[in-house]
């Protein structure tokens, strides 16, 4: 490949030119981008061109939350018809039914070095050892960052291995790759230490032996926790379930414990009905790490009758986001997250919190869908490519999922008394 790692964009042209060659197509689509060559060090490499993914805008949604209040509309990259309509529609019955309240309740991310020995004995001695240099520890990261700060240390022996899994918080950023260099300097130090490592014992050293749960989905990480840890929950009226996701009560709980049943039966980590759509779309088009949907939409989604309607809440124990870092600096990503006001320090946890109040509104959708009957229609008419329709051809309107708002009639000043109890709003 031509011009590997320089990056112009003169040499993102050979190397399209040299792609052409290889392949004998005209790739026309990658001939021209909007993106900066020069500005995409630490993000890719052999860099030839860009795809484009289409950006919608779901909401608004009613935020009560502790990092974000108001009503916000949340970007989604994707190319699934009648997910932006579900997620709008949830977001709607939550908005009238006085909003979502939202925690980003920690936030914390891991790196699991393994350490292997000749015998068990050196590594029980070794993972003895270790936690006690802590502050040790802590002194070699703040060498490599500012913004990493190591919580703990727990050794996880394995025979003759030990697993060092390292915790941090990491500030607005994920902190995959920060907790990377931090945690190999800080075993650099460990290495460099006689009375903690025998080398005549030690027999292998790896940065990552893969109990972190990086870019997986694991038990752990649903129970600890790798990333923000967020989450959102509403109550929703009985009059506003039948008219907006037009089911019922009883029919939604009822479908619910059917749904989570099925999951628990299948050994799916947590239970939810779309959580992924929601991480997977809003990742893309913020620049988060996409490799992490895995583990971050092992969300729980929880619906409980209440006398007055549903209860409903959503958990994710592990989302992997942040606001800066990553592809969070690239133009249009930037944009969308300004747009949802999720730049700036403490903008992680912010976002934390739309993407879970999101998550919940597209569950509410979804599951409504499916016990309502309306879930294989809405994607008949809005997920499936089509011929092109005459303009002037009636267009349906049937009052599901991918009509909400003309489903709903929502009252023109906002006025929901009609179908809640008043309830206060939060600024």
């Amino acid at each position: 490949m031509p011009a590997r790692s320089v990056y112009t964009e003169s040499a993102r042209l050979q190397r399209l030119d040299w792609l052409r060659s290889i392949t004998r197509l005209e790739l026309g689509s990658l001939q021209q981008t909007r993106l900066d060559a020069g500005k995409l060090t630490g993000n890719i490499e052999g860099f030839v061109g860009a795809v484009e993914i289409p950006v919608g805008v779901a909401g608004p949604l009613l935020f009560c939350g502790e990092s974000v209040q108001g009503e916000v509309y949340a970007p989604m990259a994707t190319t699934e018809g009648a997910l932006i309509s579900s997620a709008t529609r949830g977001a709607l019955a939550i908005t009238m039914a006085g909003g979502v309240s939202t925690r980003a309740v920690s936030q914390a991310m891991t790196r699991a070095p393994v350490f292997a020995f000749s015998r068990l004995v050196a590594a029980s001695r070794f993972a003895t050892e270790v936690p006690r240099h802590l502050d040790d520890l802590r002194t070699a990261v703040r060498q490599v960052s500012n913004h990493a700060e190591l919580i703990s240390i727990e050794p996880v022996v394995l025979g003759r291995t030990v697993h060092l899994r390292f915790r941090y918080t990491t500030g607005d950023a994920a902190g995959q790759n920060m907790t990377t260099a931090c945690t190999w300097h800080a075993c650099q130090w460990i290495l460099e230490q006689p009375h903690l490592v025998d080398h005549d014992e030690l027999e292998a050293f790896i940065i990552e032996g893969n109990t972190s749960g990086d870019k997986k989905a694991s038990s752990q990480a649903v129970a600890e926790g790798r990333g923000v840890r967020v989450s959102a929950d509403c109550l929703l009226p009985g009059g506003i379930v039948e008219r907006v996701l037009k089911t019922t009560p009883d029919e939604l709980v009822r479908g619910y414990r059917h749904i989570a049943a099925g999951a628990v039966h299948s050994g799916v980590l947590g239970s939810n009905a779309n959580t992924a759509n929601i991480v997977a779309a809003i990742f893309t088009a913020t620049g988060q790490d996409i490799a992490c949907v895995h583990e971050s939409s092992a969300g729980q989604f929880i619906l409980e009758r209440t006398p007055d309607g549903v209860y409903a809440s959503m958990t994710l124990p592990g989302l992997a986001v942040g606001t800066v870092g990553g592809g969070t600096h690239l133009p249009t990503q930037h944009e969308l997250l300004e747009a949802m006001g999720c730049t700036g320090r403490g903008s992680a946890a912010r976002l934390a919190e739309i993407i879970a109040g999101f998550a919940l509104a597209l569950d509410l959708s979804t599951v409504s869908a499916a016990v309502s009957g309306h879930f294989a229609s809405a994607h008949e008419r809005l997920g499936r490519n089509r011929p092109k329709v005459d303009s002037e051809s009636p267009r349906p309107r049937t009052p599901t999922a991918e009509h909400p708002r003309e489903a709903t009639e929502p009252p023109r000043a906002r006025d929901h008394t009609q179908l809640a109890r008043p309830r206060t709003r939060h600024s």
